[in-house]
């Protein structure tokens, strides 16, 4: 007993010292701080009812929780789909209960997607399993009488990757015969949007095994980025990110603007970090404002 005492007092005192002396935009400085970012998310769940899960596959994975309109409040015109991030390998969309009830709470339609994970699995599988998600969801709302509802894609972080992708890249939604045109909207945040100028995280090579060419390729929206549908694009990304280098929603941005694209909204967050785009259902927060603000610009 007094082993393990020492032992946790001494980890307590290494996590403090990494929290106090790391500088910000690393992955390190990120790290200590997620324990109580995710606190500060679970404190905000309220005791409303549960949302629906739909399963979209065999694996345990492959489910989708689908929340509701808060009773009393007008539905917007908007349904939302929104992917998690958490690098491809960690999450659930019941740790982001706190985002979908700030949505439910807006008067949206919330479908937050789980998808199997790295390593067992690559780029491959996320891609089919996005779009089989999609699939699910584009039928859910037929069988509920809601088809007539704009889509909203959304995702952060490595979850905004596999929304661009579905977005971007016509072949992906062609497996299960739809098209990007259903998507009236697009909201990346802290996305990983140009792997070429990422560092080679282990993540990024389970992610393409070992950036195989072809593989690496399915998982790089920015290769995809010709023909734009014309439709609101949101980008948000903390320029002192130490997870998913800012330079990925810069490059996306010159590309889009190159091609005539003006629908963008680029928001960078000053000394922000990567936590911080994924902290729109917070009030208070700089990416709640933007993305409220968004929003209601998006109903109108």
């Amino acid at each position: 007993m007094l082993f393990l005492l020492k032992l946790l007092l001494g980890f307590a005192i290494f996590y403090a010292l990494l929290y106090w002396l790391v500088p910000p935009a690393n992955f390190v400085y990120e790290g200590t701080r997620l324990p109580f970012w995710l606190l500060k998310l679970r404190k905000l769940v309220k005791p409303v009812p549960a949302p629906e899960k739909i399963k979209y596959g065999k694996h345990f994975r492959q489910y989708i929780l689908c929340f509701k309109p808060i009773g009393g409040i007008p539905e917007k015109q908007h349904a939302v789909i929104y992917i998690h991030g958490s690098g491809w390998q960690y999450g659930r969309p019941e740790m982001f209960t706190a985002n979908a009830q700030w949505l439910a709470g807006q008067g949206y339609h919330a479908f937050f997607i789980s998808h199997r994970r790295i390593p067992q699995c690559d780029i491959r599988h996320l891609r089919e399993d996005t779009a089989l998600a999609i699939k699910t969801i584009v039928d859910s709302l037929a069988q509920n009488g809601l088809s007539h509802k704009k889509i909203l894609l959304s995702g952060n972080s490595a979850g905004a990757n596999l929304v661009a992708l579905a977005f971007l890249d016509p072949s992906l939604l062609a497996t299960v015969g739809l098209s990007p045109a259903i998507f009236s909207a697009l909201a990346l945040l802290a996305a990983p949007l140009d792997l070429r100028v990422m560092w080679s995280s282990p993540p990024l090579l389970m992610l393409t095994r070992m950036k195989k060419a072809e593989i690496f390729d399915l998982a790089n929206p920015i290769i995809y980025l010709e023909s734009v549908p014309k439709i609101p694009i949101l980008l948000i990304h903390g320029d002192a990110d130490g997870i998913v280098e800012y330079q990925n929603s810069v490059v996306f941005a010159e590309k889009l603007l190159s091609l005539g694209f003006e629908s963008l909204q680029f928001e960078t967050l000053k000394g922000g970090m990567h936590l911080d785009s994924a902290s729109w259902c917070l009030e208070g927060y700089e990416c709640c404002f933007l993305m409220k603000k968004w929003l209601n610009e998006l109903e109108k």
